[in-house]
């Protein structure tokens, strides 16, 4: 037997859509496991109105299972005559049981009594219904509806659903809405009504009616008929894929169509003009074989091709008065300064209990005088991200970006750059955004890097500062996507320390400086940013352990942390990794029950060979450890590492550390502190879980 179970609903986000069809299979496919029922496969898909499920292949019921259960201890089922008793009773009628199918049996806790019960399977309606319901009710979105049923929320209202089974309707309702067998075409006056049979009926009807419920056969359909429309005056279709997934993804049945710019348009800025296809119209550029934007644009109709030039006439209309709009305002943006809109900033709120973003920018300054200063910059560099550093807010106080906000700064670069700062400081001023959501795409120059790390420390260090929470789903000011922006701008420097924890505490100072209640350490800012750290790392699918093992470092490695992971582990599989791993947690295991105060080695109290042997090799080599962590050859280290291997060993299989002298004792915990921090320079190697051959 085959099921479908569609809900219809009023428009759905389209770039939440995807996300959606995703969590109902998986959600559908783990509720079935509940039942002892066979099926083939499960397949989601969903449009802007539907959200539609197939389970194929179902068998008509469950099958039968014995299962034992477990009733009252013999001692309250039986009186001390024998006879059972009323406990006894209420288990045998609540399971439909009599004394025949009862026996008794010894478990750790004493002698029960138990029964074998045969429990029938459901039919495969009782099961598609359970299923149904469940989901309906543990589909989860960001910001779902309430509506006419107090307490029932969904992604949008629901408006009807169709639940089949085979041929039959599976009987359900929920918010109101009782399950049938009618659904809608593509909306054009008013949906159009569909009887549907049977699951295979519904996919025939509802192409019929020109709904293409595969996302995927809705994107070939666009890129396909994009690419014959933009070759009509030689240019190429150009969108990121998330775009094109929520063009796709406000449609049932898309049809593309060319559509002209005004060739005013080209004389503003060509972000200007993408932001207006893109965001307002919902639409896909055309640039030619140089990457050049053409006067055209590429719409997505939702529907036929049937009176396509009136649609095309109604987007070039609408895209001709907002390029007018856009046109204006750059050009009364070119009459101000930069620094006159700088002075603007004081009457714009950063954060509520952390100033203006004037404010915010006299703190950029005075970090970027720290970063220059632990960097040494030459003064070139230093002038150069000063000011990029005072400029970098400037355009937010521009009329484009206060109209097209996902302009900003792009439109502050575009500005500096007509008003004649060099090339390193209008880019630095686009790059502070960098890494954008749901992008890799990082900073490239220098003073853009660092202009990007010291906006982000200064949002996260007040954030955090004025108790702003993150937790869960709870995240109002976006300190995640700080955070991960911060982490992989640093797993990408390709240098072997920063100092991050420098500028972190100067961040605190600065905001304090200022007068702002800061309340909290740095330690607490390089808290969560290693657990963004790790969470990155988990992304570049590195082991649990190997995380924890290599963000034990201090953060200002932080850079370091991805090449370190690399490198330990490709050493997984070698013996001699497993024993410097187990002596390290030995190590580890020594120095904890230690109370001592002594700090450093005294060679003189050594009486015993192999305790001697190990500190001369650990002195030895500590030298060419630090040397070859600073070139950042990390596979050398570990070599280094190696040549320590059967010193350890000698050291523990013929020193007893517990010595009965104190002195004696406290020397060779000394020692093993000098053996672990020379590990612990590259990783706390006592982190990883290795089994011990």
């Amino acid at each position: 037997m085959d099921y479908l179970f569609e809900i219809f609903t009023e428009e759905i986000p389209a770039t939440l859509l995807n996300k959606a069809v995703q969590n109902l299979k998986t959600i559908a496919e783990r509720k079935i496991q509940d039942f002892n029922i066979n099926f083939k496969r499960i397949e989601a898909f969903g449009t802007p109105r539907r959200l539609t499920l197939f389970i194929w292949g179902l068998e008509d019921k469950e099958w039968d299972i014995e299962k034992e259960v477990k009733g009252p201890p013999v001692s309250i089922a039986f009186d001390k005559d024998g006879n059972p008793t009323k406990i006894l009773g209420k288990f045998l009628s609540s399971n439909n049981l009599t004394e025949k199918d009862i026996f008794k049996k010894d478990t750790a806790k004493g002698t029960y009594v138990f029964a074998s019960k045969r429990i029938k399977g459901r039919t495969a309606e009782e099961v598609v219904r359970e299923v149904s319901l469940f989901l309906l009710q543990h589909l989860s979105f960001p910001n779902p509806m309430y509506w006419d049923n107090p307490g029932v929320k969904f992604i949008r209202p629901i408006r009807g659903m169709i639940a089949l089974l085979g041929n039959n309707v599976v009987k359900f309702s929920y918010a109101g809405i009782e399950t049938g067998r009618t659904t809608y075409g593509l909306r054009i006056d008013k949906p159009r009504e569909i009887e549907v049979g049977s699951p295979e009926d519904y996919l025939k009807k509802i192409r019929e009616h020109y709904v293409i419920l595969s996302f995927n056969e809705r994107r070939k359909m666009v890129e396909r008929n994009m690419k014959i429309e933009a070759s009509k005056v030689n240019g190429h279709p150009s969108s990121t894929l998330s775009h094109l997934e929520e063009v796709v993804n406000l449609t049932e049945y898309p049809t593309p169509f060319l559509a002209r710019i005004d060739k005013e348009s080209l004389n503003i800025p060509d972000c200007i003009t993408e932001s207006i296809i893109e965001g307002h119209l919902k639409s896909i550029v055309v640039r030619n074989d140089e990457g050049k934007l053409l006067p055209y644009f590429i719409g997505v109709r939702n529907g036929l091709s049937d009176f396509v030039e009136i649609v095309r006439a109604g987007y070039e209309k609408v895209v001709k008065a907002r390029v007018l709009d856009g046109k204006f305002f750059f050009e009364e943006d070119k009459k101000i300064k930069l620094d006159d809109f700088v002075k603007k900033l004081k009457g714009v709120v950063f954060i509520k209990g952390l100033g203006t973003l004037y404010d915010k920018t006299l703190r950029l300054v005075e970090l970027s005088e720290v970063v220059s200063s632990n960097l040494f910059l030459s003064s070139e560099e230093y002038e150069n991200l000063k000011r990029a550093a005072f400029l970098s807010k400037a355009g937010l106080v521009s009329n484009v970006v206060k109209e097209f906000p996902n302009l900003q700064g792009k439109m502050g670069s575009i500005y500096a750059e007509i008003q004649g700062e060099n090339k390193v400081v209008s880019t630095a001023i686009y790059e502070q955004y960098l890494p954008l959501p749901a992008s890799n795409l990082l900073p490239k120059t220098k003073v853009g890097t660092l202009i990007s790390l010291i906006d982000k420390i200064d949002t996260l260090v007040g954030a955090l500062g004025i108790g702003v929470k993150v937790s869960g789903s709870k995240d109002p000011f976006g300190l995640r996507r700080v955070g991960n922006g911060i982490v992989q701008i640093l797993f990408s420097m390709g240098v072997a320390s920063f100092p991050l924890s420098k500028f972190i505490s100067s961040s605190i100072e600065i905001y304090k400086k200022q007068g702002f209640k800061i309340n909290l350490v740095p330690e607490d800012v390089e808290l969560f940013l290693k657990d963004r750290a790790k969470s990155l790392l988990r992304v570049l699918s590195f082991r649990y352990d190997i995380i924890n093992a290599v963000v034990s470092l201090p953060i200002d490695f932080m850079p370091t942390y991805p090449q370190r992971a690399k490198v330990i582990e490709k050493h997984l599989s070698e013996d001699t990794l497993l024993y410097i791993v187990l002596s390290n947690k030995r190590v580890k295991n020594i120095l904890a029950k230690h109370q001592g105060k002594k700090s450093t080695v005294d060679p003189s109290l050594f009486f015993e060979r192999d305790e001697e042997a190990l500190y001369n090799a650990v002195e030895t080599t500590r030298d060419k450890v630090f040397e070859k962590l600073k070139e950042m050859d990390y596979e050398e280290v570990m070599n280094l590492f190696y040549t320590l291997y059967p010193v350890i060993s000698q050291f523990f299989d013929n020193v007893l550390v517990m010595d009965k002298k104190d002195e004696i004792r406290s020397n060779r915990f000394a020692l093993l502190s000098e053996l672990k921090s020379l590990f612990d320079a590259f990783a706390d190697f006592s982190e990883i879980a290795l089994e011990k051959k």
